[in-house]
């Protein structure tokens, strides 16, 4: 359960945040047993809980972080013994009973040397009904100075006794627009490429960052798969029906292969197709435009009804990866159904 590194200086935290709502906390020294940080995916839940286990435990007790302290500096490089991330196992859509327990077992014993220990469940709203039974044990008994922060984008399968439990706070969506303003001013990109990303990435600015190849966390070939996949998409699209199917199922095989990336893969094809959609009353408007000129070539090949069919097809797909349906099979259903569409 490690903790990853994370810039947490108040200055260059995105002003949308709560934060001062968790600074009151702090300086009124009453830390909540547990939060519950609710929002949409890629609000800075993660970044906020980062905030307030810094400021929990910051030596010049202000409220907020110093970020010069030796506490400071460990939760912000990620190295603080006392901080404690969970989230699904890698390839996994829950959190399991057994990751609550192993948790439970590092709790049991004295924080090794902060002031608060914190424990951030990520995705909180995957947790199991006995995962969620057995962390309602330690809600109502939580270790002496430990408070557990719940991110969670649903509220609904939550237990109530667990929602009970903890004060919530709530996170809010970013349009298209505010995103890309923060890839601009923040991370220095040009205004082309913040609106490819912002537009690809919608609200979730974390999606953006791993897009654009901003996140450090994340793996380099992240930034470029947007053009790889655009370009594979516009192929696949292009190819004559009697060879589309093969080639459909071999880019299914190449995406299902890398299961990290699927939800980025998803989102791009979502403007891939959005692009087509609007691409003939609003060009202007597209979010990928450096592929405009391809996308024109292609529109006029496919009817306007068979790129909505598309969409149908593309959404059908997300709620199936949504319900844990096998990815591959998954994948192989939605391109071939799109290559044997008339």
């Amino acid at each position: 359960m490690p903790l990853a590194p994370s810039e947490t200086k108040p200055e260059t935290l995105p002003s949308y945040l709560p934060l001062s709502e968790l600074t009151y906390i702090v300086q009124t020294g009453r830390i909540p047993n547990a939060l519950l940080f609710h929002g949409p995916p890629g609000t800075g839940k993660k970044q906020a809980a980062l905030f307030f286990a810094q400021a929990c435990n910051c030596r010049a007790n202000r409220g907020r972080p110093c970020n010069t302290c030796v506490s400071c500096k460990k939760i912000s490089a990620g190295m603080h013994p006392d901080m404690i991330f969970l989230g699904p196992a890698d390839n996994k859509k829950i959190i399991s009973i057994s990751q609550i327990r192993e948790m439970g077992g590092i709790i049991a014993s004295r924080a090794n040397e902060a002031a608060f220990r914190m424990v951030c469940i990520r995705h909180a709203d995957l947790m199991n009904p006995q995962a969620q039974n057995a962390l309602l044990k330690m809600l109502e008994e939580p270790p002496r100075r430990t408070f557990f922060i719940l991110a969670a984008e649903r509220t609904a399968p939550l237990l109530p006794t667990i929602l009970s439990r903890c004060r919530r706070i709530d996170f809010q969506a970013l349009a298209a627009h505010e995103i890309k303003t923060i890839l601009c001013t923040q991370y220095g990109l040009d205004p082309e490429t913040a609106h490819i990303i912002s537009g690809t990435a919608g609200s979730d600015l974390d999606q953006a960052l791993r897009l654009s190849g901003l996140n450090k966390e994340e793996a380099p070939d992240r930034k470029r798969l947007r053009t790889w996949l655009i370009k594979e998409i516009c192929g696949f699209l292009t190819t004559p029906k009697h060879q589309s199917g093969f080639k459909g199922l071999d880019l299914s095989r190449l995406l299902s292969a890398r299961p990290e990336y699927i939800h980025d893969a998803m989102a791009i094809i979502r403007t891939v197709f959005r692009d087509f959609c609007i691409l003939k009353y609003m060009p202007d408007k597209i979010v990928n435009l450096d592929f405009l000129s391809v996308f024109k070539d292609i529109s006029k090949i496919h009817s306007y009804s068979r790129i909505l069919t598309w969409i149908t097809l593309f959404h059908e797909t997300e709620k199936r990866l949504a319900s844990n349906s096998g990815t591959r099979l998954t994948l192989d259903r939605f391109f071939l159904s799109l290559s044997l569409f008339e």
